[in-house]
């Protein structure tokens, strides 16, 4: 899985408008011209991650294809909750084999 969804590397949300991506892309690029730091990372729901401007550029260009943004869309909003479910590796699964069909040897 990849931190560099279109949305998180600008920073909207999916239920952003194009003049809002367009609005934002362009303010990062622009505190990269003048060398902010603010603008060398972003945060997402799997954690704070650097970007650069081709990263910028890449996500405006995803975001302003129909097709590339509903797929964009559709992994943000999966991953978007993400950070609220708790997982336990080590917990039983009752019935797992049985439920597959394994009845043992």
């Amino acid at each position: 899985m990849t931190p560099r969804n279109a949305f998180w590397v600008l920073g909207v949300s999916p239920e952003a408008t194009p003049a809002d991506v367009e609005r934002e892309g362009r303010k990062i690029l622009g505190l990269f011209g003048v060398g902010a730091k603010s603008a060398s990372s972003y945060t997402c729901p799997l954690g704070t991650f650097r970007r650069d401007e081709t990263m910028v550029r890449e996500a405006m260009t995803a975001l302003r294809d129909p097709k590339r943004r509903a797929r964009e869309r559709c992994l943000a909003r999966l991953l978007d909750g993400a950070s609220d479910r708790v997982v336990e590796p080590d917990a039983p699964l009752p019935n797992a084999f049985s439920i597959g069909g394994f009845r043992g040897l």
